[in-house]
């Protein structure tokens, strides 16, 4: 039997690097502000941003650093199409700052963070996808679809080129818990595994009396691009970067959706517009070999899947579809995240999990109950 490891965006955060999209978010626009001032007052990209010293105000905000204005449009700022003007001080300079929204998909995205205080990319960006399918439908609507289309994909490029830029300065000197790597090396408890002819052939690694199976691989599935898990090292792991890597000589990332079960996606394709598929992550799989390795490891053998810091989300639907429902899945055990307060969210996680199975019973057979499972960073 091995052992499968999916690693997402919380085990980076968890190893203290600020990898929310939030975080990117906050740096793009704190990037703006800086290249306004260093261009003479303008600066185009998802937004157009413009500026001019005055030299007097009575309605201000006061700031220590250009972050602090990016963090004013975070939290306060109602971003609109139109133009919108406040104005900062700092270092006893009063800055006017005019902001217009250049880009849908960017307004969208400031939206759901001033509504809910969290932004998720890709998800937004299929929404705006399901927009345009709607007007592509529509016969005096093709051609508005079509730019809007076009217009999208340039936006989430953006996105994506200034994404890795982001994460290739923050996890420059980022460090693992080492306890990571306790519980990446550690035994599967067999009481976890229902299903018991997932158990019938281990003669050398199913211990009885203590109920431990040693794993015979561990593979380790990073869906990030920080490179984190390499730094583990008790054993020989197998490392998969699914979708790339912003470390040097690894695969372009892969940035986009991955929901080919859903409905609208099948729409989509029917269209026979390419742009509808352009950041659909299948297609960015065959540019390596990283989605068949992960193929010959599944086939190969019995498998328990550990989930570190994966939301489980829809983004990565298809995937994990594969993944969760093979024959040779045999058990699936989140490790929830513990809040301060004591709650957590393994009910949330679970539900998550539920998405992704077509078939429920295999679903209630392989989620692992509560009782055997830990907080995320636990060596077990």
């Amino acid at each position: 039997m091995n052992k499968l490891i999916i690693v997402g965006n919380g085990f980076d955060i968890h190893n203290k690097l600020p990898t929310k999209y939030t975080d990117f978010i906050i740096w793009y626009l704190t990037k703006c502000i800086e290249s306004s001032i260093q261009s003479d007052g303008k600066f185009t990209d998802l937004i157009e941003l413009k500026y001019n010293k005055v030299s007097m105000s009575t309605d201000y905000k006061k700031v220590t650093d250009f972050k602090d204005i990016a963090l004013w449009f975070i939290e306060e700022f109602n971003f609109e199409p139109r133009n919108r003007s406040r104005h900062f001080i700092k270092d006893d300079v009063v800055f006017d700052f005019h902001v217009t929204s250049k880009s849908d998909l960017f307004l969208s995205l400031m939206t759901h963070q001033l509504e809910r205080n969290w932004v998720d990319i890709e998800m937004t960006y299929y929404k705006i996808l399901k927009q345009c399918l709607s007007l592509y439908n529509i016969s005096d609507k093709e051609v508005f679809a079509e730019k809007k289309l076009e217009k999208i994909n340039s936006d989430f490029e953006v996105l994506k080129s200034n994404l890795h830029k982001y994460l290739e300065i923050v996890s420059r000197n980022a460090k693992v818990d080492n306890t990571f790597d306790y519980c990446a090396d550690d035994s599967i408890n067999s009481r976890i595994i229902i299903d018991n002819h997932h158990l019938k052939n281990l003669e050398y690694d199913y211990k009885e009396t203590k109920n431990t199976i040693n794993p015979k691989e561990v593979t380790i599935l990073n869906f990030n691009y920080t490179g984190l898990p390499y730094q583990l090292n008790r054993r020989r792991y197998n490392h998969i970067d699914i979708h790339g890597s912003v470390t040097p000589q690894s695969s372009p990332i892969i940035f986009g959706f991955g929901d080919e079960i859903d409905s609208d996606y099948l729409e989509m394709e029917k269209t026979n517009n390419n742009n509808f598929l352009t950041y659909i992550k299948s297609f960015g799989y065959f540019n390596d070999t990283n989605y068949k390795n992960l193929i010959d490891f599944i086939d190969s053998d019995s498998y328990v899947v550990y989930i570190w810091g994966h939301s489980c989300g829809l983004s990565d639907r298809t995937l994990l579809n594969m993944i969760f429902e093979h024959d040779n899945c045999a058990a699936i055990k989140p490790y929830y995240w513990e809040k301060n307060d004591k709650t957590n969210n393994y009910l949330e996680i679970t539900q998550n999990i539920s998405r992704h199975f077509r078939n429920k019973q295999k679903m209630r057979n392989r989620v692992v109950n509560k009782k055997f499972c830990t907080p995320l960073g636990s060596p077990h």
